[in-house]
């Protein structure tokens, strides 16, 4: 005997993950393939930056002068980062730029680093309502 029904009924969620092309695409895809995009002016752009960049295992990484190696992040996974740096354990609730340093410190960088943190302190609940002190 086959059952046409179950006795167990679940609702499905059905999430959408947004597949548009991050900051990083194109740098990695010129790295790994060599290939550029047909508007020479953007192909300049991404030839002149590639020479800060490298890739490792597929990870692309930020050179910097002193010798570590920054993973780059995509908007999604800065924010958890200044997320977990700003509120976290320690909950230090630093200014943007000490929170730029902070997440350059811990190896990694982002696009728009000054500017994402500077929206993120901004938007931050507990340093709206207590401002530092400091005159």
């Amino acid at each position: 005997m086959i059952r046409e029904t179950t006795a167990i009924t679940a609702k499905l969620d059905v999430k959408t993950v947004d597949q548009s092309k991050s900051w990083k695409d194109e740098i990695a895809r010129y790295l790994r393939e060599g290939s550029l995009p047909d508007d020479p002016i953007q192909a300049k752009r991404i030839k002149f930056k590639a020479v800060y960049f490298t890739l490792v295992s597929d990870q692309l990484y930020k050179r910097t002068v002193d010798g570590p190696l920054l993973k780059c992040l995509d908007d999604e996974k800065s924010k958890n980062v200044m997320k977990e740096i700003h509120e976290g354990s320690c909950e230090n609730h630093s200014s943007a730029r000490l929170l730029a340093q902070k997440v350059i410190r811990q190896g990694y960088v982002c696009s728009k680093m000054a500017r994402d943190t500077r929206e993120y302190v901004r938007k931050c609940d507990n340093c709206q309502r207590y401002p530092s002190l400091i005159h």
